[in-house]
């Protein structure tokens, strides 16, 4: 009995042990230990008021899959319908991504939901239905022993750490099948552990790329595998498929032309619906939209299905971005939107329409005749821009900065008050005017809340207004290099020709594809990438192409610089 009690603990004692001393090895002294969110990577144009970088090389840490990782990953690797990582501790945000593999940390807590969800996981396949059971279970282990095992562990160890498993890793896999033969346990028993073990492995856990010479100070090009499975879930959030392994298998990955290949391929595939629910979803800040606060006295008829129905809006609309050859710049002055009858009705736009292919019930919309204007009018953004029962210029106007531009905002001095004075009679801008002579105050909002204002149509679930309260909205702002505007309307078009867009968005989606924090010796390649997406068009979908192209998603930075 003890020994059979040894086959339930030892795959996850070893998972934590090596787990750690992975990350152990690999995470440099520069990178910041375990929290919410250990930098913001806001990289931009050196020497702008208020810009933060970050200085000298900063190391790629091993990558945990992170929650929507697992559950896409153990979908298509087991066929299951279960999503254990939804009762997982919630990510931590690094740079506002999820990816980042210094935010990632891996807690005792993590460790007990690995091994509880590896064998909930193994059981659902066990009982599964033949068709299923079979994409793993190949041969009968009652009958054919442990050769049968052996041919198991092997097929499913490959695909599970998406590369070729080395013996030595699969005599480690074998252990709990020769036991249980030499203590008299049934072999089905001894490959339930195994196959347990699998999904324990810091080679399922982590999206492993391991340094052959941790003395290395020069970057180098991942091998094929390591470049298929950042791939993958660059643009999947999934292991890599049927088609992309047998191209890593062969070498042939590495190619530029089979990468630009693959990478076409896979954008075109509906699965790359991913970017929606992790890139954009977390640089916009609409991934948790569902679980937004508001206060229902105030903001009356706005609810969850109001919420849900903003998120879909949000998809839809950075999808057309997506699939299209429009400049990803246009996002923010584009004069279209999505609704259901929901939205339409908060919007005041019409309440019926055909509903578009793969647009989740909800139509387009022109919005040139009311006052919408890409991404800022977007309910979704305005929404979490703002507090429960008020709108929040700063939060708004940070968006933009931080966002937007990549600029940064330093946070507010310890012991400053961050609420206006509550002035009767005075707008909130106005109160937002006094709150700025405090000189504490005003190095910070001079430059958001010129911003934010500009918004200020807008109450905190989107609806257009002309007057908050009894007092009339004055909706005037100005950007950052000093241009005035009237509106948001304007806001868009002016942010439009801001060039800083396109290297924000570059600066971003490499962030979140790559999984570290961009530094102030990146900045030349944010520059080189983003003029050549632009050259060629400068499409949402140009600008992934040419980060996935280049040598910065191609290699590895260096553990110890």
């Amino acid at each position: 009995m003890a020994k059979l009690s040894w086959l339930r603990r030892a795959p996850w004692a070893s998972a934590l042990l090596i787990a750690s001393a992975c990350t152990g090895v690999l995470r440099s002294s520069s990178d910041s230990g375990p929290g919410s969110d250990p930098g913001s990577d806001p990289g931009g144009d050196t020497g702008d008021p208020g810009e933060q970088t970050t200085s000298g090389r900063q190391p790629l840490v091993v990558r945990r899959l992170n929650r929507l990782e697992y559950n896409n990953t153990v979908r298509d690797l087991l066929g299951t319908e279960l999503r254990p990582a939804d009762e997982f501790p919630a990510d931590d945000l690094g740079a506002e991504f999820s990816t980042v593999g210094s935010a990632l940390s891996l807690s005792p807590a993590y460790v007990r939901a690995y091994e509880e969800a590896a064998y909930a996981l193994i059981d659902d396949l066990l009982e599964a239905p033949e068709d299923r059971r079979g994409r793993v279970i190949s041969c009968d282990v009652f009958k054919e022993g442990e050769a049968c095992a052996r041919s198991i562990l092997r097929a499913f160890a490959r695909r599970a750490w998406r590369r070729p498993i080395l013996e030595e890793h699969l005599e480690s896999l074998m252990l709990p099948v020769t036991t249980a033969r030499e203590i008299g346990a049934e072999p089905g028993e001894g490959l339930r552990h195994a196959l347990a073990a699998v999904l324990l492995s810091p080679f399922f856990v982590f999206k492993l790329e391991i340094d052959p010479d941790l003395s290395a100070t020069e970057p180098r090009r991942l091998e094929a595998h390591e470049l298929a499975t950042r791939l993958s879930y660059a643009l999947w959030s999934t292991m890599p498929d049927e088609a992309l392994s047998p191209a890593a298998d062969s070498g042939a990955l590495r190619s530029d032309a089979e990468l630009k290949a693959q990478i076409d391929r896979m954008l075109a595939d509906p699965r790359s619906d991913s970017l929606l629910d992790s890139f954009a979803a977390e640089w916009l800040d609409f991934a948790h939209l569902e679980s937004h606060e508001f206060d229902a006295e105030v903001l009356g008829d706005a609810s969850a299905d109001v919420l849900r129905s903003m998120k879909l809006e949000a998809r839809n609309f950075i999808r057309a971005f997506l699939t299209s050859e429009r400049p990803a710049t246009e996002m923010m002055s584009a004069r279209f939107t999505f609704v259901d009858a929901t939205l339409a009705g908060l919007y005041g736009l019409p309440d019926e329409g055909e509903a578009e292919p793969e647009a989740d019930g909800m139509w387009r919309v022109d919005t040139s005749s009311v006052p919408r204007s890409g991404l800022l009018t977007l309910g979704a953004l305005l929404t979490t821009t703002s507090l429960p029962s008020r709108t929040s210029p700063v939060k708004r106007g940070d968006f933009v900065i931080s966002r937007l531009l990549c600029q940064a905002i330093p946070p507010p001095p310890p012991g400053v008050a961050t609420e206006p004075p509550d002035v009767p009679g005075l707008t909130l801008r106005e109160r937002m005017e006094l709150h700025r002579e405090d000189p504490a105050c005003n190095a910070c909002h001079a430059a958001m809340d010129p911003i934010g204002f500009g918004l200020e149509n807008y109450d905190a679930v989107g609806r257009f207004r002309t007057h908050d309260g009894d007092l009339e909205i004055d909706a005037s702002g100005k950007l950052p290099d000093g241009t005035e505007f009237e509106g948001a309307v304007a806001l868009g078009a002016g942010l439009a020709e801001d060039p800083r867009l396109s290297r924000c968005i570059t600066r971003k989606f490499t962030t979140f594809a790559v999984g570290r924090l961009l530094a102030n010796h990146d900045d030349p390649w944010v520059e080189q990438v983003t003029a050549e997406a632009e050259a060629r068009g400068g499409s949402l979908g140009e600008i992934i192409k040419t980060v996935l192209l280049s040598e910065a998603f191609r290699s590895r930075t260096p553990a110890r610089p």
